[in-house]
């Protein structure tokens, strides 16, 4: 029976780039959501185009093939919605956060991917950046602002690693045009990033680790001060979905002294997990004594000089399904404390493994 009528044989092949094209859907997209389903339209239309595959170009070819489809189910989305955003780039930041009058706008900003997406996804040696590099909020979000085209050939040939000419094959596009599509939205993302550096984060040291374990005691033991140490004095957090967004040391320390004071004891946990090439956190709170500690929001990081500069809480709950979490705690004493910091360090360490030695 040949290959392309065989669906079982199609399916098993298809299925083995399956998580490399979540990654590349979420990146086009910026959402989770909606990554999962252009994944199944990507596969649906695969099997139903399956006779325009040609055998000869072989596993390479097949997943450039595959690519291709993706890249234009996520131009065929784009086309009818906006560019998702962080709140920090939609308005300016506010002293004064009132989360009961705010109206929540799920569609308006990015959203996490789960670390167990990277999981396995190693970059292309033709990439120009490396699979973790590639998935961070900074970097989803510096993409946004591209056309829907140069998003999409910067990331098929500086991330997924496709040559020009399949890159130019994929979107239907004449070589020149594609490479001017190419200059401008590095050009673009370059001056998006403003030549930062890297989060901290990315280098798994043992004082990156301590400050990651501090931060989590602090968290977990509601240690205000031992917390607003570890803040950058241009620290930022945002708490998507709502728009609005807190700049400064002092003003992220009039935010968090209450919300600290608040908690009673036992009624919070703060537990590791990955997001976006890199650690996170789960947060669990219980509204009332007698009630389950219920899982509430994903909180992602960013280190710059040994302190904290960037915290993305987001207060989406339903994140856990995708991120394999407990919708609810029954915490036994002290055991996350000593296995959350264990966390930090695996997050760390995994984090690292696909990236080439220096």
């Amino acid at each position: 029976m040949p290959f392309a009528a065989d669906e079982p044989a199609f399916t098993t092949r298809a299925d083995r780039h399956r998580r490399e094209l979540h990654v590349h859907c979420y990146r086009m997209v910026a959402s989770f959501h909606d990554a999962d389903d252009l994944v199944q339209e990507t596969m649906l239309r695969a099997w139903r185009a399956r006779d325009t595959f040609d055998e000869a170009d072989g596993d390479t070819g097949f997943r450039a093939w595959l690519y291709r489809i993706a890249t234009n189910v996520c131009l065929d989305e784009l086309a009818r919605r906006r560019s998702r955003s962080m709140p920090f780039e939609a308005g300016p930041p506010t002293s004064k956060v009132d989360l009961a009058s705010a109206r929540a706008e799920r569609e308006a900003w990015i959203e996490p991917c789960p670390g167990a997406w990277c999981a396995g996804v190693t970059a292309d040696p033709e990439a120009r950046y490396q699979t973790s590099e590639g998935v961070t909020l900074a970097f989803v979000a510096a993409l946004q602002h591209l056309t829907a085209t140069q998003r999409a050939t910067l990331l098929l040939r500086d991330v997924v690693g496709l040559s020009a000419e399949e890159t130019a094959q994929a979107l239907e596009l004449g070589l020149e045009a594609t490479n001017s599509a190419l200059f401008r939205a590095r050009k673009a993302v370059e001056s998006k990033l403003q030549g930062k550096a890297p989060s901290e984060l990315a280098a798994p040291t043992t004082v990156v680790t301590g400050i990651l374990s501090r931060y989590l005691t602090a968290w977990n033991e509601m240690q205000v001060d031992a917390f607003i140490e570890l803040l950058h004095d241009e620290v930022r957090t945002t708490m998507p979905p709502f728009p609005m967004w807190i700049a400064g040391r002092s003003d992220n320390a009039a935010f968090y002294r209450p919300m600290f004071a608040a908690q009673r004891p036992g009624s919070f946990r703060a537990v590791p997990t990955s997001a976006n090439g890199g650690p996170a956190l789960a947060f669990y709170r219980s509204q009332a004594p007698a009630e389950p500690l219920r899982l509430r929001a994903i909180q992602l990081l960013e280190l710059r000089d040994q302190r904290v500069i960037s915290i993305d809480h987001f207060l989406q709950p339903e994140l856990g399904r995708v991120f394999g979490l407990s919708d609810q705690l029954e915490l036994g004493g002290e055991q996350f404390s000593s296995d959350g910091q264990s966390h930090v360090q695996d997050c760390l360490v995994d984090n690292a493994k696909e990236r080439p030695e220096q």
